[in-house]
């Protein structure tokens, strides 16, 4: 997507006049959030907000955006100039809205759909987008939910490519019922796509209105105008940065099939206002679904492009301008069918702090330590005995971020790629699955140790109540913890422990179908974030505070740490810490 070069800042349009459409597209994304949240079926979505949406211009570039997944908006307009080259601009009308999934297209697993809802002038000319994505916890395949055992693309569900499911506001009943008799739980997906529906009629309503306010010239004038002025801050801030050559790699455990570890490599060059990422070297596309299609692996490294660049601005497609990938083509960043690639999510996270680990060469202050970067995707399956239904409860966990030059990783935070993405809250957890929270805290000495620590991974226990289940795990970075920078040390990583009444505790790190009695605790264990500088150069009283508060055991504080606690009153004892920091040099 190419960005004007020709200025139009400030010569064309009213400098208030632009403020005003720039904030009333941001606020047709918003309201769109809004309603999305608020009708959709399945906590995913309302609770875990699995889901993002923008509004887009003519050709599909990003105008505005709401708060949501960045792995999502990266891409969100590949899958509108998708449909565009599918369908010919000159079949649009004003009501259709198509559904679109394709894995490579967009780069996601097909559980992402998108919704694409083109929006028209007084005139009845193509004017912008309404496009939402949300993640759809059923869309047919071998497995409920999916499957991290999946082989081939077309095991994992149901493809829509550009299907056009309202035609000029009418119900095509044809494609309904296809979705409908291919997906489980379908009284509650039909629900969610109804949710994506009226947040698509809600945007492309808004859109309307500022057309029609302040008209289609000035509205164009305006879309240029902001896209100019993201290529020119995301250029100025990349020519801040030192040109040169940055390279780092780490590994994923598995392709979820036990092939591996399978290397991430990214070579990172600065050139002037230009950043090119470059993954040759990384792991070919796997058997098992660890595997996405190019537009993901572009959102990954968009991700990493805003974070050093213009982090406290919202962001638009101009906002990409200085970025330039090279990914070979049939790598597992440029999967070719038929790829599975249910688990795309999981080397993209690796590969935004591989590539934040790069740049930490280039600006040492601005770089955080590797985080938990991991999914900890966990799901319960059964039927509930209280309603004779089958149900799914599936989320992500959170976790530690890394440390910094400035102070200590953030705890029990989201993975990068997931914006506000977070759990689902036990309340609603109890009232709607036959399931019990044990307990939920933080993981205490899961955060790499450092003169700044790393953040906190949690502890999230469940108990089967009155029936039997099944569980499905996605764990990773046993073998690649998250690492430390500057001589910080490294984090503890995911993992969940299954605990049966009266038998001895099972520690999985990736798995599926998973029988579980009535009774059993599931524990998820989440990693933390990596450290920063020396941990025996970190404040001895910093580490006592750890340690009160929870974070740090009193064996970790002596061991990691070089700081000696009385056992009963916590007290620091000094003569011997003395001793322990100075027999480490």
């Amino acid at each position: 997507m190419s960005i004007s070069t020709e200025s139009t800042v400030g010569a064309e349009i009213d400098p208030v006049r632009l403020e005003v459409l720039r904030h009333g597209c941001i606020a047709a994304a918003d309201e769109m959030k809004l309603n999305l949240r608020r009708t959709a079926h399945n906590p995913i979505i309302y609770e875990v907000l699995d889901f993002s949406v923008g509004v887009f211009d003519r050709y599909g570039r990003m105008i505005a955006q709401a708060d949501g997944l960045p792995i999502f908006l990266g891409s969100l307009g590949v899958a509108v100039e998708c449909v565009i080259a599918d369908v010919g601009v000159e079949h649009f009308r004003p009501g259709d809205l198509y559904l679109f999934n394709d894995p490579y297209a967009q780069g996601n697993h097909i559980n992402d759909v998108t919704t694409v809802m083109p929006t028209f002038d007084a005139a009845g000319e193509l004017a912008a987008f309404a496009v939402t994505r949300a993640h759809w916890l059923d869309i047919g395949g071998k497995d409920p939910g999916g499957a991290i055992d999946s082989t081939d693309v077309v095991q994992e569900g149901l493809w829509l490519r550009s299907v056009r499911l309202y035609e000029e506001g009418v119900l095509n009943d044809s494609v309904w019922r296809i979705i409908e008799y291919n997906i489980r739980y379908r009284e509650n997906m039909l629900g969610d796509l109804r949710a994506q529906v009226a947040a698509s009629r809600t945007g492309a309503a808004r859109m309307r209105s500022l057309l029609d306010r302040y008209g289609r010239e000035q509205f164009d004038i305006a879309v240029k105008t902001i896209l100019e002025q993201g290529a020119q801050r995301s250029r100025a801030a990349v020519a801040a940065l030192p040109d040169g050559v940055y390279e780092a790699e780490a590994q994923l455990d598995d392709d979820c099939l036990g092939h591996g570890p399978l290397d991430v490599r990214a070579v990172v060059r600065i050139a002037g206002d230009e950043l090119i990422v470059d993954l040759t070297g990384s792991a070919p596309q796997n058997i098992g679904p660890v595997n996405c299609g190019l537009p993901a692996t572009m959102s990954a490294c968009r991700i990493a492009l805003k974070a050093f660049t213009t982090p406290d601005l919202p962001a638009n497609e101009g906002d990409f301008a200085p970025l330039r990938m090279i990914v070979p083509e049939g790598s597992m960043f440029h999967a070719r069918y038929p790829a599975p690639t249910f688990m795309y999510g999981t080397h993209l996270i690796l590969l935004v702090d591989v590539i934040v680990r790069a740049l930490s060469a280039a600006a040492p202050n601005r770089a955080l330590a590797g985080h938990y970067g991991n999914l900890s995707g966990f799901q319960l399956t059964g039927v509930d005995p209280r309603s004779g239904r089958p149900y799914i409860q599936q989320e992500p966990e959170v976790g530690g971020w890394g440390a910094h030059a400035g102070g200590d990783g953030e705890s029990a935070m989201i993975f990068v790629c997931d914006g506000d993405t977070r759990n689902v809250p036990v309340e609603t957890m109890e009232s709607r699955f036959p399931l019990r929270m044990e307990r939920h805290a933080l993981r205490p000495d899961s955060g790499g140790p450092g003169q700044h620590r790393g953040g906190l991974g949690i502890l999230r226990e469940y108990r089967i109540v009155d029936h039997e289940a099944q569980l499905m795990a996605i764990m990773d970075r046993a073998v690649c913890p998250p690492w430390g920078l500057a001589g910080g040390g490294a984090a503890q990583h995911c993992r969940v422990v299954v605990q049966t009444v009266g038998g001895t505790p099972d520690v999985q790190q990736k798995v599926i179908r998973y029988p579980l009695a009535e009774g059993t605790v599931v524990s998820v264990q989440t990693g933390g974030g990596g450290g920063w500088g020396q941990a025996f150069e970190r404040d001895v009283e910093a580490v006592r505070r750890d340690v009160i508060a929870g974070y740090v055991t009193a064996d970790a504080a002596q061991s990691a740490y070089g700081v000696a606690l009385d056992p009963k009153t916590l007290e620091v004892d000094e003569r011997k810490t003395i001793q322990l920091r100075y027999q480490a040099g």
